[in-house]
């Protein structure tokens, strides 16, 4: 995004201000521009620097106040509109902004400054081609200007231009080496480069932090509280509908709120569904957007955290900025970068053994924290998380069964689309003949995009009529995977939500492990599984692998079919072992003397939500209480919060069957409680209610005969002996008569 820029001429007390604000003294230039306001009255340059300088305190809310008065005054003036746009797009409106750029540069074509920030917003609304054609708009005004340089890098990058992207971005630090956000950006590239290192990530990271570092205000001691809990505190830019709430919500779920409470800090000033989850999981949600940076660390300081966890690294809104202040007694970096901050303020980084094996220690400036096994829990992300009971997302047989021939695919950002991928790709096209090519990505129904991708396949070998390009879609997530037998990971930068999302799917990934973390993140989803064969160290094991799978679909489809069962039984979905390892790691970093004393034992099952813990049993039985009473919107609010915690609990599909039974949808009911049976196999109340309920559709019951049979010894004449159980049998919530037992002795023992 665009600074303010220099005016042509400005008088004595305005050019102060200006001054000040370029020598980063943002509360001096405030403080002048209400001085020159004083002497000449109310004119647009002094607004404009008071506006600028709001915004280098990060209190953009009150920068967007400024301007809007401003522009009330002077609405025609190009360069109010040109940082109106910008400061918009900080606060989240991005309809405002786009209708001030737009205007802006309709009236003055000639304003570099209205083309950045256009370019940015362009951005970031994924509108990538128009994005690059702003941002060539910009270095034709001004070939020197640093940020049009940046914007075009990041424009070359989503087009998958990567070496083009490198040397713009290059450009951007050569001419602006103070700035922080051009070198995060550049240091972000590079993760896309092949030829780069760990240790050419650690040395850039390194002088990042130096810039970061270059201005503190130390953290005052305080003591350790005993009994207390350890307060947590996650401070991110991404708590909403983005790849870490894959990863975040499953953690929140399952920590134990006696051992840890959380503090949830969000720096974006947009909120989705999926914030407000995160709000309804965490002790406490702090939005941070729009305070200046001492209004932020005196906010989170205030929240007396043990803890502090970053979980954006050095991408976009950067959590470190702020963190470089010292904002609690132990601060460490999780999830949302790929490398090492380089700073000293960053004391621990999560991790696991896959993705930093031993020797990857010289690698940091952080001290690793090494999980067991996998560094992540994740849990499927779609829009009505109940849906992921529907039939449409469960694993289907490979495509080739039906289309006679091998689809490989990706559905990864087009940036991690490198010519070494492309080289990876075309060989194992060419050793499975006929097989197809799939690419989803955002934008490639354009031509702009689809175009010059298309073209860069060929020149690496690929025959552009055996890709079939698709535009990314949102209602299209996971179901893209329906028509991917093999995914075929790119290089070096791995996949990590993708290659969740397509194993949980039942897709196989073939990953390339490099020699960095970046290069290696499949690869700790594919060990978590226990799918090391499809972990190659070059590219001759890559391409044998995948055209070893592709040469028999036999086996493919079988294997397919096991994936998922695989993904949820692993250490990728145990949100429970996650999170009692991570709390162990926090208080032997937080109380290494005991001080606080023992650990207080563990919490009932259960989960922690809208304030308060809720033990399993209660929860079953509010659920019990609403379905008999046949308010379905409210059972199935407090079903959507058992997924934040159990992506697949048989409680979920059997009380969704009910409510489908009740809702005259025999045939779908009976469709549910086989998904029920599938996560509950040893339940026979489930068994006997199924056999009830295919007796009403007419179905065969030969199947579920002999599965009574050879599990249990049973023949399904002894069980349809047995009373059809009610809502309250299946649950196992037992009801004691009135006249026997006082008020309130209903009790619920749930199995899991």
């Amino acid at each position: 995004m665009k600074r303010p820029q220099h005016a042509p001429t400005l008088p004595p007390p305005i050019a102060k201000a200006q001054t000040l604000y370029e020598a980063g003294k943002f509360r001096e230039s405030l403080a002048q521009t209400e001085k020159a306001e004083k002497l000449l009255g109310r004119q647009a340059e002094i607004r404009y620097w008071q506006a600028a300088a709001c915004l280098g305190l990060q209190d953009t809310i009150r920068a967007g106040q400024v301007i809007e008065q401003a522009l009330e005054e002077f609405p025609n003036h190009t360069r109010l509109m040109a940082l109106g746009g910008a400061i918009a797009m900080r606060n989240g409106k991005h309809a405002h902004a786009r209708a001030l750029l737009e205007r802006c540069i309709e009236l003055a074509p000639g304003q570099i400054h209205g083309w950045i920030n256009y370019a940015a917003l362009l951005a970031s609304l994924r509108e990538h081609a128009g994005a690059r054609a702003a941002a060539q708009k910009a270095l034709a005004l001004d070939p020197g200007e640093p940020l049009a340089y940046a914007q075009y890098a990041l424009a070359l990058k989503e087009a998958s231009e990567m070496d083009a992207a490198i040397v713009a971005q290059r450009k951007a630090t050569a001419l602006s080496p103070r700035d922080a956000t051009i070198r995060a950006d550049l240091l972000f590239l590079m993760l896309f480069d092949q030829a780069t290192t760990a240790q050419d990530l650690l040395r850039e990271a390194k002088m990042l932090g130096r810039q970061m570092s270059a201005r503190l205000r130390p953290q005052p001691a305080r003591p350790a509280r005993q009994g207390a809990p350890i307060r947590l505190g996650l401070l991110s830019n991404d708590l909403l509908r983005h790849a870490c709430a894959y990863f975040i919500l499953p953690l929140l779920a399952n920590l134990d709120r006696s051992r840890v409470e959380v503090v949830a800090l969000s720096l974006n000033p947009v909120s989705d569904h999926v914030t407000d989850k995160i709000r309804l999981n965490a002790n406490r949600f702090v939005p941070l957007a729009g305070m200046s940076r001492e209004q932020l660390i005196d906010t989170v300081r205030a929240e007396q955290l043990d803890v502090l966890m970053d979980l954006g690294g050095h991408t976009g809104n950067s959590p470190l900025q702020h963190m470089a202040h010292g904002l609690a007694p132990v601060q460490m970096t999780w999830l949302g970068y790929p490398g090492s901050t380089g700073m000293e303020a960053i004391q621990y980084r999560i991790t696991d053994w896959t993705g930093d094996p031993a020797g990857f220690e010289a690698h940091y400036t952080e001290t690793l924290l090494r999980a067991p096994r996998a560094a992540y829990v994740y849990a499927p992300l779609v829009q009505d998380p109940l849906s992921v009971y529907a039939p449409g997302y469960r694993v289907r047989e490979t495509p080739a069964l039906r289309n006679g021939f091998v689809t490989f695919g990706s559905c990864n950002n087009l940036g991690k689309v490198t010519d070494r991928t492309l080289h990876l790709w075309s060989a194992v096209l060419a050793r499975v003949p006929g097989s197809r090519l799939l690419v989803e990505a955002a934008e490639l129904d354009k031509e702009g995009v689809r175009g010059p991708l298309l073209a860069r396949m060929a020149r690496a070998g690929i025959d552009p009529q055996r890709v079939d390009c698709i535009p990314r879609l949102g209602k299209n997530q996971y179901l893209t995977y329906h028509d991917i037998d093999i995914v075929l990971d790119t290089s070096p930068l791995t996949g990590g939500t993708t290659t969740c999302d397509a194993l949980w799917m039942g897709v196989p990934v073939v990953t390339l492990a490099g020699n960095a973390y970046h290069a290696r993140i499949s690869a700790t989803f594919l060990d978590a599984l226990g799918l090391d064969g499809l972990i190659c160290a070059d590219k001759d094991a890559y391409v044998s692998a995948a055209t070893t799978l592709a040469g028999d679909i036999g086996g493919l489809n079988a294997l397919r079919l096991t994936i998922r069962q695989r993904f949820e039984q692993s250490p990728v979905a145990d949100g429970a072992g996650f999170a009692r390892w991570l709390e162990a790691e926090l208080a032997a970093l937080v109380d290494p003397q005991g001080l606080r004393g023992p650990a207080p034992p563990a919490q009932q099952d259960g989960m922690y939500f809208a304030g308060a813990w809720h033990g399993m049993g209660d929860i079953v039985l509010a659920i019990a209480g609403l379905l008999e009473a046949g308010r379905f919107g409210e059972t199935r609010s407090l079903l959507e919060n058992l997924c934040a915690k159990w992506s697949k609990h048989w409680v979920v599909p059997y009380v969704l069957a009910e409510m489908e039974y009740r809702g005259g949808n025999k045939e779908a009911a009976v469709d549910l409680l086989m998904e029920s049976v599938g996560l509950r196999a040893y339940h026979l109340p489930l068994y006997r209610l199924l056999s009830a309920r295919m007796d009403e559709c007419g179905y065969d019951k030969a199947v579920l005969a002999d599965f009574l049979r050879q599990q249990f010894g049973m023949s399904l004449d002894y069980l349809e002996q047995q009373a059809v159980p009610t809502v309250f049998d299946v649950l196992g919530i037992e009801v004691v008569p009135a006249a026997a037992q006082p008020p309130a002795t209903t009790t619920a023992h749930v199995p899991a």
